[in-house]
């Protein structure tokens, strides 16, 4: 059976689905889903709401957990799993395989940005569970550039695919091969599946629900949203994959129901509580006074929002008694705010967590390496040379590239420029001296 528990922020799906758990313990092997970054917050929570002798009975998951789970039981756990060097390797290889019967990928083929681009690519395929042989029939359905770029694409997705296989495994394939190692194993047989925390599924994801509708005694899903009927464009994506999850239901005749939590329990502060319904395009109550817990501030760049930020939370440490772990910092996206966090979090003596993934090849080390090879490779190109030159490990001043970087380009140096043995006469002020 299938059941969804629909409703915004802060009205009770978290606590009844901790209550379900309470309940059903004694009669059956209950499992919670959750993303992996909530996974250890939602253990201590689950001990505390039901106890140690109401948790025996229960687990918190993510899905690479159960994914380790039901491999332990059919087996293939201990197979080699590429990391991402290996896979840009591999990619390297499919593609140099083909080099013959490339045209529109045949030069950006060399390039290692384009080779992360194919990663990426592949990653977004797999997770919508498109594959490679889909690519090749679209693209020789499409006809015209297009359609080769797509019979391209496809080409070298498949030649990557057969040197996973035959070598190492796509970590990106780890979800498709628990929905078919499912149908092999009794984990979860008759179990109580809850998932929360999750805004939508892919594709890949909803093929695993999927198995487990067909073995578990029931599955409920909470989201965050304002019910099947709902309009408002913030709670979009979870009602598309309530509709999405019913439709599989009925697609294998599994019962399904649904309930919508109206019920507030919430001890934000007023002022937050009236911003968010606005921003959640419910109408608000005006609230008199203030009480400091919304203030809008006005800055001219990124850099300043950073230090406005900074000097807040210098603030409420200092004059309030707050701890630093009691703060924490969100933005849109870390890709513009995260490389101004760190120098200014460190001028204002703010201990700070960034909790982020990076990728092996942007270590200082192999982005040296890399950025020496494809100097070499691209013909001293600008961005190639000063991605070598700014690792530190060059043996050159950091004052001095940003000198030569500002020469380079004023003067538009490039290719055998940098290796002529006459000397530079260009003036490093350009002709306006």
């Amino acid at each position: 059976m299938l059941k969804l528990l629909l409703g915004r922020r802060k009205t009770g799906k978290t606590a009844a689905l901790l209550r379900a758990m309470g309940e059903n313990g004694k009669k059956r092997p209950q499992v919670l889903l959750v993303p992996e970054q909530y996974s250890h917050e939602t253990e201590r929570l689950l001990c505390r709401s039901l106890g140690n002798r109401g948790a025996a009975g229960s687990e918190v998951l993510s899905f690479t957990r159960l994914y380790t789970r039901v491999l332990s039981e059919t087996g293939g756990l201990a197979e080699p799993v590429l990391d991402n060097g290996g896979r840009l390797l591999l990619m390297h290889r499919a593609v140099h395989g083909l080099s013959g019967q490339l045209t529109v990928y045949a030069r950006p083929s060399r390039r290692a940005s384009f080779l992360r681009h194919l990663i990426a690519t592949s990653d977004e395929l797999k997770s919508y569970c498109v594959r490679p042989e889909e690519l090749t029939s679209a693209g020789a359905l499409a006809g015209g550039p297009e359609g080769e770029r797509l019979r391209e694409l496809g080409l070298i997705l498949t030649g990557y695919e057969v040197l996973t296989a035959r070598l190492a495994a796509d970590p990106r394939d780890r979800l498709t091969r628990l929905a078919e190692q499912l149908g092999k194993s009794d984990y979860g047989r008759g179990a109580d599946f809850y998932l929360d925390c999750f805004t939508d599924f892919t594709p890949q994801q909803r093929r695993v629900l999927g198995e487990l509708l067909g073995r578990a005694h029931s599955v409920t899903v909470a989201l965050t949203c304002d019910g099947l009927r709902g309009d408002h464009p913030a709670f979009a994506p979870a009602r598309w994959t309530a509709l999405a999850l019913l439709a599989e239901a009925k697609a294998r005749h599994v019962p399904a129901e649904f309930e919508t939590l109206t019920g507030r329990a919430d001890d934000a502060p007023a002022q937050l509580r009236a911003l968010e319904a606005s921003l959640a395009g419910v109408p608000a109550e005006p609230v008199p006074g203030r009480d400091g817990s919304v203030r809008l501030l006005r800055a001219e760049s990124p850099y300043q929002e950073t230090e406005q930020a900074a000097r807040a939370i210098c603030r409420l440490v200092r004059e309030e008694h707050y701890r630093w772990r009691d703060i924490a910092v969100a933005a849109r996206t870390m890709d513009e705010y995260g490389p101004l966090l760190e120098p200014v979090c460190e001028r204002y003596g703010i201990p700070l967590f960034y909790s982020r993934r990076r990728e092996i090849l942007d270590t200082p080390i192999l982005t040296l390496l890399t950025a020496a090879l494809d100097t070499v490779g691209d013909g001293y190109e600008y961005d190639s040379l000063f991605r070598y030159l700014k690792t530190g490990l060059a043996g050159v001043d950091p004052g001095d590239v940003d000198r030569l970087e500002n020469y380079a380009l004023r003067w538009e140096l490039r290719g055998s420029q940098w290796s002529r043995k006459a000397d530079w006469s260009w003036h490093p002020e350009g002709y306006n001296v």
